[in-house]
């Protein structure tokens, strides 16, 4: 049975109205917007990322509140070494994660970190992936700046309840926008070929392994025990 002392009637009302806007929409922006005071009823948080991940294209990204990326954007390449996208392309079950969850111990040291995830400003992410189809994955992810509280699995919880909500405006978002083309899909085969062939003139395919989980973030011990071998 329901707790309705615990949810409380202005939360409810809260809710109710601001799904009624997310439905009311009809641009991605409109819609995104809509779809962040949404969570912003259950969720704090300071920004909003909107995807959709693809086995053999790059991300489509539908929307962003955050602040501006470095250089090179997401889905030029860093992608590649998201530890979401990383989750999803190996099978993993959707559901809402803290970044936590997902990143090796060594996440800071990362090359995605390095290289592109310490430009944004934040301290913590939570993100929610979603199944659409064999060939791709709903992805929104919140994140808090570095000098926020961290996300509880509390948080992940109530991510999980929205999954409805989320899942209904990412596909009203994802009929609006750019469906990928052979170009991009050629442009992810390449940037995947290059870092599975990262170091292959001078390395061994093992130490190519070694090299690929380094790069993840994953410390000596995590790689042996993920290759199953001595550290």
């Amino acid at each position: 049975m329901l707790d309705r002392m615990h949810l409380g009637a202005p939360v409810l009302a809260a809710w109710n109205e601001a799904v009624a806007r997310v439905a009311a929409e009809s641009s991605v922006p409109a819609i995104a917007s809509a779809l962040g005071r949404v969570l912003e009823v259950v969720l704090e948080f300071d920004a909003l990322f909107v995807a959709i991940l693809y086995r053999h294209a790059p991300p489509a990204v539908l929307f962003s509140s955050g602040p501006t990326e470095p250089p090179l954007p997401y889905q030029d390449g860093p992608y590649l070494l998201d530890p979401f996208y990383y989750h999803y392309l190996r099978g993993g079950t959707d559901g809402g994660y803290r970044l936590v969850d997902l990143a090796p111990v060594g996440f800071q040291r990362s090359e995605y970190f390095s290289g592109y995830y310490r430009h944004l400003d934040v301290g913590d992410e939570i993100g929610l992936l979603i199944d659409s189809s064999p060939q791709s994955c709903a992805h929104l992810a919140l994140t808090r700046r570095r000098e926020s509280v961290k996300f509880t699995r509390r948080d992940c919880e109530w991510l999980r309840a929205a999954a409805p909500v989320v899942r209904d405006a990412i596909r009203r978002m994802a009929k609006v926008s750019v469906v990928p083309d052979q170009n991009t899909r050629a442009f992810h085969e390449s940037l995947r070929r290059s870092f599975q062939s990262f170091g292959s003139s001078i390395l061994s395919e093992r130490e190519q392994q070694v090299a690929h989980l380094l790069l993840r973030g994953n410390c000596a011990k995590s790689v042996a025990r993920i290759l199953e071998i001595s550290p």
